[in-house]
């Protein structure tokens, strides 16, 4: 049971969609100001600061990281291994267990996730950092807790000039109903 809810979470790290939602909060800081945001159930209430506003380049690669992160999801939703991996750099540290984390997942869970949050932290040419909170029910198969999870998606360019996933930084995970 604990090594399938750790799989589990391994995939729910690995799995996000694109879509960033801004407060009012967030739209009334002036430009360059970079509000600290607690995202919910974020341990200790821990502040991150985000980005409010982005420049014409940061916006660009913005749209690049989204695209990679909804293609991840799309791939995860379809219990498609190999279209999940063209969205994981090829230096990643965790792409061995991520491979072998979704093919046991996907034999034996049938799942459906949701994106709850996204913000950026930082948008450079070479890194892109961004928070996310997600939650992960199952369909069918046993044994496993309905979880929502957070975390910190590192994306790099790859080889071929691509933004990929490097690593993911979890955070923490928690049941729900």
């Amino acid at each position: 049971m604990k090594y399938i809810n750790s799989i589990i979470l391994l995939l729910q790290i690995i799995s996000i969609t694109a879509c960033e939602s801004k407060t009012d909060d967030d739209l009334n800081h002036r430009e360059n100001q970079v509000p600290q945001v607690t995202i919910q159930n974020l341990p200790n209430q821990q502040k991150i600061e985000v980005m409010v506003n982005f420049t014409p380049d940061e916006e660009i690669i913005k749209n690049e990281i989204l695209k990679v992160l909804q293609k991840n999801l799309d791939a995860t939703q379809n219990e498609n291994v190999a279209g999940v991996l063209e969205t994981i750099h090829e230096d990643s540290p965790q792409l061995s267990s991520t491979k072998g984390g979704m093919e046991y997942v996907f034999n034996n869970f049938d799942m459906k996730y949701k994106l709850e949050d996204v913000k950026f932290i930082s948008i450079t040419n070479e890194e892109v950092k961004a928070i996310y909170q997600q939650t992960t029910k199952a369909v069918s198969g046993g044994g496993f807790a309905n979880s929502r999870s957070i975390g910190i998606h590192t994306l790099k360019k790859s080889k071929d000039g691509n933004w990929k996933i490097f690593k993911t930084e979890y955070i923490s995970s928690g049941p729900i109903q």
